[in-house]
């Protein structure tokens, strides 16, 4: 099945409970506009290849969502005025079920899940 790749980093300094209103927040939106959050999946706090907004770290977020292009645009826009998401990118996937199998194959690994301690 086509669809969306979409990954999000969080300002470091929510707590888990406005991170987990953010999450619900875009889902909702995503699904009131017709669309369908396939799965999501939080990676946690991590250390940024290089600074965003004065920040080193950040929380990321990822969501596979279908292809409903009105609800992505939705989405993408209630991204650039979350004062709280530093940075997004989505991309376009041939087979969600392939991709998330990869990602469940990282994780297993070991190399999604190590995270950074606080400094």
């Amino acid at each position: 099945m086509k669809g969306y790749e979409s990954v999000i980093i969080l300002d470091p300094n929510l707590n888990e409970e406005d991170q987990q209103g953010l999450i619900t927040k875009m889902e909702q939106l995503y699904q009131s506009n017709g669309g369908k959050v396939v799965n999501q999946a939080s990676w946690g706090r991590r250390k940024l290849a290089y600074p965003v907004k004065k920040r080193d770290y950040g929380i990321y977020h990822l969501f596979y969502l279908d292809e409903t292009p009105p609800a992505l645009k939705a989405m993408e826009t209630q991204f650039r005025f979350e004062d709280n998401i530093i940075k997004w990118q989505t991309v376009a996937v041939e087979d969600i079920d392939a991709e998330m199998q990869k990602f469940e194959k990282l994780k297993t690994d070991g190399s999604i899940y190590p995270q950074i301690s606080e400094r």
